[in-house]
């Protein structure tokens, strides 16, 4: 079988040397491009295999940010091998490039020994595992699962078990069994503590288990150490976020050098502002970003977008009389931003960003004008807060059932992203949308009714998840409160993201019970006891 490989690499010397190198290794078909935006023109055509991904690629996005974004967007398969070359040994460099988790870490200069040795592990280690990531890249992560362990009955290859074991780790908290996976990381922590793959993989486990006190304790050990310290702070803060600790938020975000900081962690702290009702200071934010990658084209419009997106917002929470300031800002950066754009995403962003300013304005013939083009129904590559905004633009011009779709759509894709800061701040504006178009009690329904069935299938962390998220969307509904109490005491869990038993117990009594209600609180608060001796 023949591998297909992409490079990306800025300089065209190097590229060219690279090339050549690939070149006299069997089975590879070599491509080579000298920047992110043509890696994507590329991948609109076909998939690659394996990239070769330098760090540095000029004055725009670095290969770290290109691969999170191509990613996120569909077009990097779940199976295709990352290599990273860099000449930056910096610990916070390193640090960002590990965080990907790639297959290979070339530091240059390197050799052409230990390039064609690397490259020929990964299509051996790759062969070895061809059918589990088949499975991945059709969504079917639990047949993977199950590939991997008849693999490991059988035996795994010593130089290929550290490889394995990372994927097998990935994969099962993929499919929930958060348990195992942790197991996983632990036993490597164990043989070594400076393994940071089994760092962040510990971190992700107890964070989806909800262990919340155990993460954000790891997190404080993780910002003493140069290779994770910005990415620690980054979570912390995005934890303080959900609980509503937004001072903390702050805090911890300025623990950041304000040049490094990520686009969705400089959202989150714009929304931390605006919660506290720093407006001012969340505008100043973006626009000193925005003025910073100004000569750097992807990362401008990137900021742009996110500018415009927040005066939006800001006009839609104003009183009528006071929107013409924002909206006259939001249709003037969007311009900026949409100006020569040929990629269907970028407009898809344009024009529903710009419709919703019309819905906000109530002149709904101008909204839907504006969706008129071939790209707005294309959601396969639309990020979450898009979504959000897209589900405001339909519910304005009275369509309340795709309105609830898209918030639904927005909702599965955000739980497939990697970033936490991203993650959190999607959470906010999803919750928010459904709030302002009094659709969230729907979305809980179902949410709550699929908590209901892994819960009896005996998947407690899963059915938590679920419990916990329909809670969150209808506070008012004891049900939803008193599945995730169950659910803690059956899982023998005293702490789930921000409620402990205790905690969740008060809430639920200062609501409105019925009787049937009031019966099972005082049963459940009887098993808690019990539980406890």
């Amino acid at each position: 079988m023949e591998f297909r490989i992409a490079i990306v690499e800025d300089n065209a010397t190097a590229r060219t040397a690279l090339r050549g190198h690939l070149m006299s290794i069997a089975n590879l078909e070599v491509s080579s491009f000298a920047t992110g935006v043509e890696l994507k023109a590329a991948l609109k055509k076909q998939n690659f295999e394996l990239l070769l991904m330098d760090y540095h690629l000029g004055e725009g996005k670095n290969g770290v940010e290109w691969v999170h974004n191509l990613r996120e967007a569909g077009f990097i398969r779940p199976s295709t091998g990352i290599i990273f070359l860099t000449s930056d040994r910096s610990p916070q460099i390193i640090g960002r490039i590990m965080d990907l988790q790639p297959d290979v870490l070339l530091i240059k200069p390197y050799t052409i020994a230990s390039l064609t040795r690397q490259v020929n592990h990964y299509l051996t280690y790759r062969d070895f595992i061809k059918n589990a990531l088949h499975s991945l890249d059709n969504k079917q992560p639990d047949r993977a699962v199950n590939i991997i362990r008849a693999k490991i009955k059988e035996g795994i290859p010593p130089r290929l078990v550290g490889d394995i074991r990372k994927l097998y780790a990935r994969l099962l908290v993929e499919c929930g069994e958060i348990r195992r996976a942790l197991s996983i990381y632990e036993d490597v922590l164990t043989r070594s503590e400076k393994v940071l793959w089994a760092q962040w993989g510990k971190i992700k486990c107890q964070y989806a288990s909800g262990q919340w006190p155990d993460c954000k304790n790891h997190l404080s050990d993780l910002v003493n150490s140069s290779l994770a310290r910005d990415k620690a702070f980054e979570w912390l803060a995005s934890i303080s976020f959900e609980q509503s600790a937004f001072e903390d938020v702050e805090k911890y975000l300025n623990e950041i050098n304000f040049s490094e900081l990520s686009l969705p962690a400089a959202k989150l702290k714009t929304m931390a502002f605006q919660k506290q009702d720093k407006v001012i200071e969340a505008i100043d934010l973006l626009q000193k970003k925005r003025a910073m990658h100004r000569s750097a084209k992807d990362r401008f419009v990137d900021f742009t977008f996110e500018l415009a997106e927040f005066y939006l917002l800001l006009a839609e929470e104003s009183p009528k009389t006071n929107r013409t300031e924002s909206l006259s800002q939001a249709r003037k950066l969007v311009g900026i931003a949409g100006r020569s754009q040929g990629d269907p995403q970028i407009l898809q962003k344009r024009d529903y960003l710009l419709a919703f300013g019309a819905v906000i304005e109530n002149d709904l013939e101008k909204a839907a004008h504006l969706l008129e083009g071939d790209h707005i129904d294309n959601y396969l590559r639309t990020e979450p807060s898009i979504l959000v905004i897209a589900a405001k633009v339909h519910h304005g011009l009275g369509d309340e059932r795709k309105a609830g779709e898209l918030l639904l759509m927005a909702k599965q894709k955000n739980a497939e992203l990697q970033v936490i800061s991203e993650q959190v701040m999607n959470d906010e504006l999803i919750f928010s949308g459904g709030e302002r178009l009094g659709l969230n009690h729907e979305q809980a329904v179902a949410i709550n009714q699929t908590g209901t069935q892994l819960f009896i299938e005996g998947s407690f962390t899963s059915a938590m998840k679920h419990f916990y998220d329909a809670f969150h969307l209808s506070e008012e509904t004891p049900a939803f409160g008193l599945n995730l109490l169950q659910c803690m005491i059956e899982a023998d869990t005293g702490v789930y993201r921000k409620f402990n038993l205790k905690q969740l117990i008060d809430k639920i009594s200062t609501m409105k019970l019925n009787e049937t209600n009031k019966a099972r609180l005082e049963q459940l608060i009887l098993s808690s006891q019990e539980q406890s001796i």
